[in-house]
Order: C-alpha cells, then structure tokens, then sequence
C-alpha cells in the first residue's frame, strides 16, 4: 500500500468535521438553496439521514475491499476500465483543491486584503499545505485534533456573544412554503458531500476498521448541529432574505459583534481560525490528489507528485473561476450537488453492483 500512515477514528471524524464545516463558516453556500427563506435551518433534520443513505454505496464497497481505495478497486472489478475511473477521482481532488483555493483568494482579496492578488494568496497557501501533505495522512489527523477543539470553542464564543442581538421573531412562519422544499434542502445539502468520496480514500488507512459507522455518523453530524445552530442565529440577526443576499454572511455577522465598545473587530480572531481550518481541508484534499495518482500509477512514494500537483493546481484557480460571480455559479446548489453526486454515489453503485454480479471481494470468493 502506498500509504503508511494510518489515523484513528477520531482523527478521522475531525478531519471529516473540519472539511465539511470550514468553508460554511463564511461562504454558507446552503443559505441560498431551497426553501432559501427563514426554515433554512430545519433543513438538517433530513441533511444527515440522506447523507447516511448517500454513503451505504462507498461503505459497502470498503466491507468488500477493506484494504483498497476506490482508485485500487475500481481497477480490480473493471481494469482498464477502472484506470480511466481513477483518473476521473485523481482530477475530482485536484479540481475541490483548486476551488477551496479559490474560494480562499476571492474571501481574503474581497474583505481582508483588496489590493492583494488571489493568485498571490492561493500560491502562498498551496506552499503550506504542500508541507502538510508531505508529512501525510498521519500527521493531518494530528493537526485535526489540535485545530478542531480550536475551531469549536470559537464558535461557541460567536453564540455567546451574538446571543443578546438575536431576534428569534425572524425564524418565523415555520414551514412557510411547506414540508418540501425542506426535504429538497436537505437533499442538496447532503448530496453536496464531498466527504463522502474522501472517506472511499482513507477508510483503508484508519486504524481500527471496526469503527467504520462511528466515522461516518459522528463525522457528519457535528457539522450538521452547528450549520443549523449557525443557520439561527444568522437568521435571527438578519432575516432570511438579508442573509441568502450576502456573499459572506457569517463573517458579515461576526463583524456587527460588539461588547459594549469593550470588545470589537472580532472577525480577526475568526479570521486565523479559518485560516487554519481551510489549511486542513486543502491539505487533505491535496493528499487525496496526489495519493490518487500514486495508486493509478503504482508508485511506491507519492511524495515526488506533491510539486507538479500544485503546479496544476495553482493555474487551476484562475481557469475554473474567473471571477467570483462565475465560482458562486458553479459551486451553487444547480450545478455541483449534480457534479458531486455523480462521483459519491453513481459511480460507486456502478462498481458495488459489479461487485455483486462478479462476486469480487467477498471473503472466501
């Protein structure tokens, strides 16, 4: 196996959480998907049940092929076949690298640094993380269980301090355009899970492979809570339409935080936080890319693919989204639930069904 490090399951579960949360934490992307009015927030109820179901495929597949990725299985059930998959997932990860990249420059150069270039903000944090993933999977899951305690106490200071300007007035009617569009919402959200085809990576990597179920409940349900705890009070502060307007709502709601003149400009403490939550995500994604390629070609290390990597990702940032307008276009709930759907749940039904039908990797076949 290419990989030699292995993490635990809690490493895991924090890597999960910090890769599904961070870029919410100021983009929150769901806030403009259906219903997109006050009743955002219930959509968590149905998020983490299809979110559950999304995943049965890659969870089955790893019970049959505990030891492989889905680069590695894909080539045992379909050959050549299962090449041409690899490469399709080895792109998936460079292209969610880019576009984290790229969600990172046009934040930093719109509300933190304006006459910064993005490209000069992607290039100097794909340095970083190319010196995470050269340390690997292992030492990532270190850094997750540092970063993501850090990550939970800042947003438990936000609620705190945010509470007294709440106006739960403004989560009502309940269910003002019905049932529906909640389920629709819930369905968008869970579908939107990149996570899903990470955990189809690294599920052979973790440690104790009998805590496969806790991973993927606990990994996704902390995300969850704290959407529709952000989604409430985001909404309470703003209103529905306000906050589906905003590009950056929750960092525009972290700004209007002041304690009585004594406590202000907070946002820069929320910066450095994400900061390094999107140094996580990156990274982990980043080691995906190059992992990926490594399997594909049977490499014996993947280190020496971790320069040329970023020297797709880097121009990738400019070429996938020229703008911002163009990113929030792509990244909006038409278009990539479809996209990521296609890879965490069309392909891998493909494969278990072939699995099925040739009784690959059943024990004792």
């Amino acid at each position: 196996m290419l990989e030699a490090g292995r993490v635990t399951y809690k490493q895991l579960i924090l890597l999960i959480f910090i890769s599904r949360l961070i870029v919410g934490l100021t983009y929150l992307p769901g806030i403009t998907a259906p219903p997109a009015n006050q009743d955002i927030w219930l959509v968590g109820i149905f998020h983490l049940p299809i979110e559950l179901l999304l995943s049965i495929p890659i969870y089955l597949l790893w019970k049959r092929f505990p030891d492989q990725s889905i680069i590695q299985y894909s080539e045992t059930l379909l050959g050549i076949g299962g090449k041409i998959i690899g490469v399709l997932y080895a792109w998936l990860f460079i292209q969610y690298s880019a576009i984290t990249l790229t969600q990172l420059g046009f934040f930093m150069s719109t509300m933190i640094l304006p006459d910064t270039p993005p490209l000069f903000i992607v290039a100097s944090m794909v340095l970083v993380c190319a010196y995470g993933v050269l340390h690997g999977l292992k030492v990532l899951g270190r850094l997750s269980e540092i970063i993501a305690p850090i990550i939970i106490i800042a947003i438990i200071t936000i609620f705190v301090l945010i509470a007294k300007d709440m106006d739960l007035k403004k989560l009502t009617p309940l269910l003002e355009t019905g049932i529906f569009p909640i389920m629709q919402g819930g369905f968008i959200a869970a579908a939107r899970s990149m996570e899903i085809i990470g955990l189809a990576m690294v599920f052979p990597c973790l440690n104790d492979q009998g805590k496969g179920k806790t991973v993927l409940i606990a990994g996704y349900t902390l995300p969850v809570i704290i959407f529709m705890l952000l989604e409430i009070v985001l909404i309470s502060i703003f209103g529905g339409e306000a906050a589906k307007k905003a590009t950056f709502p929750v960092f525009l709601m972290i700004r209007t935080i002041s304690l009585e003149g004594f406590l202000e400009r907070i946002e820069s403490v929320h910066l450095a936080v994400w900061l390094l939550g999107i140094f996580i995500k990156v990274s982990f994604y980043y080691y995906l890319a190059v992992l990926s390629i490594g399997q594909l070609f049977d490499f014996k290390e993947y280190k020496p693919l971790i320069l040329p990597v970023s020297a797709i990702i880097i121009p990738l940032c400019i070429i996938i989204a020229p703008n911002l307008a163009e990113l929030r276009v792509f990244t909006g709930h038409k278009i990539f639930t479809w996209y990521v759907l296609f890879f965490s749940v069309v392909i891998p039904s493909l494969l278990l069904f072939t699995a099925i039908l040739r009784k690959k990797g059943v024990p004792g076949k």
